[in-house]
């Protein structure tokens, strides 16, 4: 569960998180008119600081990574599995790399007796690791799911358009991706699905190659089919001549004969030296 969501700038309004259903709404003065909206109160802020603070790329459209609040550091509070306290995630714009955690969930070696009190520091890659591992049960192998994605299942981003469709979290992403993680979400044979998605994926690079043999500078780079038959049927006559080259191979007699002298003096220079061994 989602505690409180802060940032060290005294401007940023913390958002604290109760059980049950929290809601995000504009407060209504004696001043309000009808006209008024409540739109702007910041909802779409919220989510898109919650994927910052929860292992999202950062990018140059990222909210966080805004020139004015790079130097803000926000900060997430949660329960994690297995700890009594919950965890504060800390984040900024301008150590975007870099996750740091109030407890070590990731399990980092420690070097002394006693357990280390300090924050810890964890990449990106390392959180988002942690995530899949302790709050979805991803562990091992699990191509087609990812933490991210299913996050953004539960946290719907408006900048992604994730609205717009139930079983999306962006326009753009393939019904074989979005399916697998759905399944997964909702307890199915994600594995099952996840073969469709596969061949889904053959489908799209098998297409794309009939597209490049199509393609007139395909032709110039690799050429024709008529010179790549020709070239193979070259090659193939080669192999067969070397063949025939091994098979018939045949030693000269006259160097059969000055191999068998010399493997007899090597022998005679051998029994030489033992015998020179022993009188010693």
């Amino acid at each position: 569960m989602l505690r409180r969501l802060s940032a060290d700038d005294p401007r940023f309004k913390t958002v604290t998180f109760t059980a049950g259903l929290n809601l995000l709404v504009a407060d209504k003065t004696a001043a309000s008119s009808d006209t008024d909206s409540r739109n702007s109160a910041g909802k779409s802020s919220v989510i898109e600081l919650i994927h910052f603070l929860l292992g999202a790329r950062a990018t140059t459209k990222s909210l966080a990574m805004n020139k004015a609040l790079r130097a803000i550091t926000f900060g997430l509070d949660m329960d994690w599995p297995g700890f009594d306290r919950p965890v504060e995630v800390r984040r900024s714009g301008s150590r975007h790399k870099t996750v740091a955690l109030s407890q070590d969930v990731f399990g980092l070696p420690t070097d002394g007796l006693f357990p280390d009190t300090t924050d810890v520091e964890l990449s990106v890659e390392q959180w988002t690791r942690a995530i899949e591992r302790d709050l979805f049960g991803l562990r091992g192998d699990h191509p087609g799911v990812s933490g991210r994605t299913l996050l953004s299942f539960l946290a719907r981003r408006a900048s992604s358009h994730a609205f717009n469709e139930p079983t999306r979290t962006f326009s753009q992403q393939s019904a074989s991706e979005a399916s697998t993680n759905l399944a997964y979400l909702l307890g199915l044979d994600w594995q099952l699905v996840d073969g469709y998605r596969e061949l889904a994926a053959r489908k799209a690079t098998r297409t794309q190659l009939q597209k490049a043999v199509n393609d007139p500078v395909w032709g110039r780079i690799v050429g024709s089919t008529a010179d790549l038959r020709g070239q193979i049927t070259l090659a193939e006559a080669q192999v067969e001549r070397l063949r025939g080259q091994v098979t018939a191979f045949q030693v000269v007699p006259e160097w059969l004969l000055s191999f068998r002298s010399c493997g007899v003096l090597v022998e005679r220079g051998s029994r030489s030296g033992d015998r020179g061994g022993l009188r010693a």
